[in-house]
């Protein structure tokens, strides 16, 4: 009984000792929750009404949840009556140990951000990134997703993509198309240019914009004439127009008798007394 009664008299003293700070730390952490979540919804609210961004909305409430967690937690503990000096540098030591781990994966979700931010380029949109050409169906945390004309799904890692060159073929409403087409040198350019834009002209897709349609003289080749088509057309057209129209293109060259030359080599052939030197050719 004696036992008994000195355990019940520890447990007092322990409960009058550690009993009120262990209910302020719980009280803190019941309203701290409670605060923290209507912060976080009344930051929703003020995000939304400065940007349609879905994915930046989510990211944002998401991290400022976390946050508010974890200080709210250390803040609890700490009215507790637990020492969160040591607790505070452990759990930046290990921070700092988790983000070397993941350096890789928190530089994808630093570009995640830069890109949900700045937005240069939204769903939907056809782009050219890290050598991969294709629209956006999905831009995530640690990568963006983008279908090929292949139809092919391609995963470009955020980190990489934000601080890498990123063509934006969706940004305007227009987009030129240039066909390189070649002509032999025996060919009339002038009867060349003729044929290649009476073909253009047909064609109702085209936008004359900026001293287009055109055909131009780019290059003089080792086999051929360089000529190169350029037109403006609606982005939604780019595609079907390059095709239709380099066909187009063939098909009227071809009507009209003009050649369209391939890589070519002229061989000259000697015999064998003519390659030898010309004193030796008198015997």
């Amino acid at each position: 009984m004696e036992e008994i009664t000195q355990y019940q008299d520890d447990l007092i003293r322990l409960f009058s000792r550690y009993g009120l700070q262990l209910g302020q730390g719980i009280m803190f952490l019941i309203i701290g929750n409670y605060i923290g979540n209507k912060l976080t919804k009344l930051i929703k609210v003020q995000i939304k009404k400065k940007s349609t961004n879905h994915s930046l909305i989510d990211f944002i409430t998401s991290l400022t949840n976390i946050a508010l967690k974890v200080i709210i937690f250390i803040g609890a503990i700490d009215m507790a009556g637990v020492e969160t000096t040591s607790f505070v540098a452990m759990l930046g030591s290990a921070g700092l140990a988790i983000g070397l781990a993941l350096q890789g994966s928190l530089a994808n979700i630093a570009g995640g951000a830069l890109l949900l931010t700045l937005r240069p380029f939204k769903k939907g949109d056809l782009i050219e990134a890290n050598g991969h050409l294709g629209n956006v169906i999905e831009i995530g945390l640690f990568s963006t997703t983008i279908r090929t004309p292949r139809m092919r799904q391609v995963f470009l890692p955020n980190g990489g993509l934000a601080g890498g060159v990123i063509k934006n073929f969706s940004s305007e409403d227009l987009s030129r198309v240039d066909l390189p087409i070649g002509i032999s040198y025996g060919a009339n350019i002038k009867e060349a240019r003729r044929v290649l834009m009476d073909v253009l002209n047909r064609d109702k897709r085209i936008i004359k914009q900026d001293g287009l349609p055109a055909v131009v003289v780019t290059n003089l080749g080792e086999s051929s004439v360089d000529l190169e088509v350029r037109a403006f057309v609606s982005v939604n057209d780019y595609w079907d127009f390059r095709f239709e129209t380099l066909e187009a293109c063939k098909i009227a060259l071809d009507q009209n008798d003009i050649e369209i030359p391939f890589p070519q080599r002229v061989l000259h052939l000697q015999s064998e007394k003519e390659s030898l030197p010309l004193e030796l050719q008198e015997y």
